[in-house]
Parts: C-alpha cells; sequence; structure tokens
C-alpha cells in the first residue's frame, strides 16, 4: 500500500517553536529531550519510545506528521529501519502500534518532492516550469532532499512557495 503523508501546520509551529534544532542523526537524546519532544505528541503507550526511535535521525513530528493506514505505518517503519533506525523487534511493534493508533487516517496524497515530475511541482507546489527545473535539476546533481527546508539552499528557487505549501510536500 502506498503511504500517504500530510505535515499540519500546527505540528511545524510547535516543533520550531519548542526546539531551535532538529536532533542530529544518529545522536542519542537525553531522556530530557525525550520528554519534551514527546510533549508535541499525542498522549498514549510508547510515546517516548516513538520519539527515541524516531528522533535519533529526524524531528518526530516529520512522523508524527503521517496519516496511514497500520499497513502503511509497517511499511514506513520497515523503510526507516532499512535508513538505519535502531530499535528491537519488539520496539518496533510498539511504535507501530502507537503510531497506527495516534496517527491513523487517509488524506490526500502528498508529493514527493524527491520524486515528483514537473507537472506535480507545478501543480501542487505552486512552481513555475522553469522553477520546478531548477529544482529537478539540483536534485538530479546534488542529490534528494531530507527535509523541505533543504530546499533554502538552492541559488534561485522560490522557497516561500514551497514553504507554504508544506502540508502538501513531502521529502522521503
Amino acid at each position: 500500500m502506498k503511504a500517504l503523508f500530510i505535515l499540519p501546520a500546527a505540528v511545524l509551529a510547535a516543533s520550531i517553536s519548542a526546539f531551535s534544532q532538529a536532533p542530529m542523526a544518529g545522536r542519542t537524546l537525553t531522556p530530557a529531550e525525550i520528554t519534551e519532544y514527546a510533549k508535541t505528541m499525542p498522549e498514549g503507550p510508547n510515546r517516548e519510545l516513538t520519539v527515541r526511535v524516531c528522533a535519533a535521525c529526524h524531528e518526530p513530528q516529520r512522523a508524527a506528521s503521517v496519516r496511514l493506514t497500520r499497513e502503511g505505518w509497517q511499511d514506513v517503519v520497515a523503510k526507516m529501519v532499512g535508513l538505519g533506525a535502531k530499535a528491537t523487534d519488539e520496539e518496533l511493534a510498539k511504535v507501530i502500534d502507537y503510531l497506527a493508533e495516534n496517527y491513523k487516517g487517509e488524506a490526500p496524497r502528498p508529493v514527493n518532492l524527491n520524486t515528483a515530475p514537473a507537472v506535480d511541482l507545478e501543480s501542487v507546489a505552486g512552481l513555475l516550469r522553469k522553477e520546478a527545473a531548477l529544482w529537478i535539476k539540483y536534485r538530479n546533481d546534488v542529490g534528494p532532499c531530507k527535509s523541505i527546508d533543504d530546499l533554502k539552499k538552492i541559488p534561485g528557487f522560490p522557497f516561500k512557495k514551497v514553504d507554504t505549501k508544506r502540508d502538501r510536500l513531502v521529502c522521503f
């Protein structure tokens, strides 16, 4: 099943105001940091575990912004393990349970900036043809984005346009 992603503006705003910078890849969070990140997510069993596993690579709100079925979450977690997420099978099952319970649902499929053709970048992200071509050339030459904020690095790219469409865009 294809994964569906959304990034609510409220979650983004909470993460920006609560933390000046996202966790660094491979970094182990302190218990206090886990508690602070967990406050931005729904209460429930395994919330802190989910933060610990996800935040080692990216801000937990990134995972929390997605709305999927249980099968979709299983696929995402399997992909994250393939990318280096560290947890036992039992812990991963608990993370999937937490995510499937608290972030379930179907939503409009967002555009993955790393794979989107120009027509999707134009229609969903609101880019002009030349702007979409600039991003496609950059991602082919330099590599994919890990975060929408990575697009700020592209000289001449209209980041503000993309920023206003965050709820419909992802970088996976």
